[in-house]
């Protein structure tokens, strides 16, 4: 009786929460075309959101071994139109078997979506900074161009 109960609270809970949350699927293209899924809370003109890159590629030091790449990001966009966000961005770059280093990336976008129906189609664009920690260190200590930003365009799918 009290997963029943449990159950229809949940239940109760996502149809009444429902209008607040959205769901987003898409494609991140960065040196690398992955597909991503997402979930997104929405507060006024505000939006904050998390999602879940992956992907597997053949490793090229070893052809026969293959690397699996996730990548979770938060955002946070603030809408300046009912279409048009600016927001901030924070991801995780992670390659199994490599996954004692990861890069940390955060950076600045901006995001404009197309009405289809009650959903929206979404294209964004940001610019994100290798940070210095773990795999970025090594970017850090090589004297690179640390200020020109890894861009990200995203194509997505709001539901």
């Amino acid at each position: 009786m009290k997963k029943i109960i449990i159950i229809f609270i949940l239940i109760l809970s996502i149809f009444s929460f429902s209008n607040i949350f959205s769901y987003t699927v898409g494609i991140a293209v960065s040196g690398a075309l992955f597909p991503y899924f997402g979930v997104c809370y929405n507060i006024d003109s505000i939006q904050i959101g998390g999602s879940l890159g992956f992907i597997l590629e053949p490793d090229k030091k070893n052809p026969e071994q293959w690397n699996y790449l996730f990548s979770p990001a938060l955002n946070v966009d603030y809408f300046i139109t009912k279409n048009l966000s600016i927001g901030l961005n924070s991801r995780i770059l992670i390659v199994v078997p490599y996954q004692y280093e990861q890069l940390y990336l955060s950076g600045i976008g901006v995001k404009y979506g197309f009405p289809l129906n009650n959903n929206k189609i979404n294209l964004s664009l940001s610019g994100n900074f290798v940070l210095p920690i773990s795999a970025g260190e090594r970017t850090w200590e090589k004297d690179r161009e640390l200020y020109i930003p890894i861009p990200f365009l995203q194509g997505e799918y709001e539901f």
